[in-house]
């Protein structure tokens, strides 16, 4: 039996019908040969080898957006929150690939809610493995942000009201943010190829395995 029951949550929406679901949320055109990237795509195609690799491994886990439809974030958080008051033992993990105006701004984030929170130490434990998967490449930047908890995460102004899945989960919550999908280098090498999505989604996994470890 597992040690937590973790909660994979696929950001945004999928394809139906040859129709992306979400507004925005995709890479450029990129017009030499590579498709666009539509993150709702990715971030599903990260889940599927996670759930793949938690079912080989025995580990207890939860798909809170199985649809292919941009399933609202408040469903989602209720979904997990349901969960969660059920009486299991919950880690929430949000799967995303990020994106900036300025295309040569890349690299991993990984955000939480403001302050020493239980999520914390998810974060730290996927950052580290999500270093070691990336670190034989020097073009690819760990985008820390140590506060005064000396943590890697990057942690959202509560003021703001944004990330509201980190925000209204009762459980600790992690949002992923995997390379930037309007980088040129990180979107065509690792987003939309099967070698890079498969050492993102083993880096997430190694971190599952070791929490549930310790």
């Amino acid at each position: 039996m597992s040690k937590f029951l973790w909660l994979f949550d696929p950001g945004h929406g999928g394809v139906i019908a040859g129709k992306y679901q979400t507004p925005g949320k995709r890479s450029p055109k990129w017009g030499d040969g590579f498709p666009q990237l539509f993150e709702g795509e990715f971030n599903r195609a990260i889940v599927r080898r996670l759930i793949e690799m938690c079912q080989y491994a025995g580990v207890d886990y939860v798909n809170i957006v199985p649809e292919d439809d941009d399933i609202t974030l408040r469903t989602r958080v209720s979904r997990a929150n349901e969960l969660h008051d059920a009486g299991h033992k919950c880690i929430y993990i949000s799967i995303h690939a990020n994106a900036f105006e300025d295309q040569s701004v890349g690299g991993f984030e990984i955000w939480t809610s403001k302050g020493l929170t239980g999520a914390d130490l998810v974060a730290t434990t996927f950052f580290k493995h999500i270093k070691q998967a990336f670190i034989f490449d020097d073009k690819i930047r760990f985008r820390e942000q140590a506060y005064e908890d000396g943590d890697p995460d990057r942690e959202h102004d509560e003021h703001k009201k944004v990330f509201y899945v980190l925000r209204r989960t009762k459980m600790p919550a992690i949002l992923t943010e995997n390379l930037f999908m309007t980088n040129p280098y990180e979107c065509k090498r690792y987003l939309l190829t099967k070698e890079g999505r498969d050492l993102i989604a083993e880096a997430h996994f190694r971190a599952i395995i070791e929490m549930e470890k310790g």
